[in-house]
């Protein structure tokens, strides 16, 4: 790019006198300025390259203001989702404690009840006693009673038969 502010070099082919151009007459008078056309056509030239510089710069600015803004709502919300997935997991495992606790108890409870019951070697010995007793063999108070009375009646009858012979 051009310096706008570089002194140009003569070659020497052109020797007229550059047009000038007057701007009209100042405050006490006509005043003509020494201002050449070239040079205010060039002036005029990068006026307008640095507004378009500018324009472009601007436009940049604001395509880069509106990622930024796309870019805060998008972290926004994925820490707002963060934040609701970490509660959601911490409840979760604040359940999955609370549960695990609950066995442990359970379990304890269980091993307990276990240590209470009787061993296998206890209930061998309990089945020899039993099978040595043999409480099929065994009558009830009700059985005996009859029994017994059906004896009675019986020697009674007896009794009462040899007593009529």
């Amino acid at each position: 790019m051009e310096n706008p502010f570089a002194k140009k070099e003569d070659s020497g082919k052109d020797k007229e006198e550059p047009k000038k151009h007057s701007f009209g007459g100042s405050l006490f008078g006509k005043h003509e300025a020494d201002v050449p056309v070239t040079a205010m056509s060039d002036l005029s030239n990068q006026i307008n390259n640095l507004s378009r510089r500018l324009r472009i710069l601007e436009e940049r600015y604001t395509n880069l203001r509106k990622n930024t803004q796309l870019t805060d709502q998008n972290l926004l919300k994925f820490n707002k989702d963060f934040h609701r997935e970490a509660s959601s997991l911490n409840s979760d495992l604040t359940d999955a404690r609370r549960e695990f606790s609950d066995l442990k108890d359970k379990v304890r409870l269980i091993v307990k009840e276990l240590m209470e019951c009787a061993k296998t070697e206890e209930v061998k010995i309990l089945e020899k006693y039993i099978n040595m007793w043999d409480p099929v063999k065994f009558v009830q108070r009700n059985e005996v009673d009859r029994i017994v009375e059906e004896k009675i009646n019986e020697v009674l009858s007896q009794k009462s038969k040899d007593l009529k012979e």
